[in-house]
């Protein structure tokens, strides 16, 4: 996999530095400046997944549905859907409404973080 962002040019021009170099990123979806690093336009909700969820915990711990929510930006029904298909596969645990990665999990994710960086 790669980290190379895939960027889109489009016809917007930038409300900060006035530049035509305005790209859409399609990984997250939004439209940012290429000259200055402006944010142009952020979407409202974007696609999560199940890699995003295990990142965000692990680097945090234990954390609740609105935590994972504003740290992933993603709508309740798409979070939901995610993490109900991690719960299935024995990624997750929930306990009183903190969500954590399992020792399957973990593994997982250690497995795809090396997958991600070539190892």
């Amino acid at each position: 996999m790669s980290h190379r962002r895939s960027l889109r040019f489009s016809q917007a021009t930038c409300p900060i530095c006035g530049g035509k170099e305005v790209a859409r990123d399609d990984l997250k979806g939004d439209l940012l400046c290429t000259n200055c690093g402006h944010i142009v336009t952020r979407t409202e909700t974007k696609a999560v997944g199940k890699f995003e969820i295990a990142q965000h915990l692990k680097r945090n711990g234990k954390m609740n549905f609105a935590a994972l929510q504003k740290a992933t930006g993603a709508s309740e029904d798409r979070l939901f859907g995610v993490l109900d298909d991690m719960m299935e596969i024995g990624y997750l645990n929930e306990i009183q409404g903190q969500w954590s990665l399992t020792k399957k999990g973990q593994r997982w994710y250690r497995q795809r973080l090396g997958q991600e960086w070539g190892y």
